[in-house]
């Protein structure tokens, strides 16, 4: 999953203009917040859920 997009679209659904914003409001480095937007496999699970809180996302597993 590319999660990385759905983070940038909730963005714009809360007239959050950019990274550094996004990591101002989530208070979690830039570098963090960058690592998320571009999907890297790097960034931790808590990271993501932080953000996904902040932008009123519900993440939601699924088996496959």
């Amino acid at each position: 999953m590319d999660f990385g997009i759905e983070l940038k679209k909730a963005m714009l659904d809360n007239g959050i203009d950019g990274a550094k914003q996004l990591s101002e409001e989530a208070d979690m480095s830039y570098n963090k917040v960058i690592r998320a937007l571009n999907s890297d496999s790097s960034s931790r699970l808590v990271d993501v859920v932080k953000l996904a809180t902040i932008l009123k996302l519900k993440l939601v597993f699924i088996p496959e």
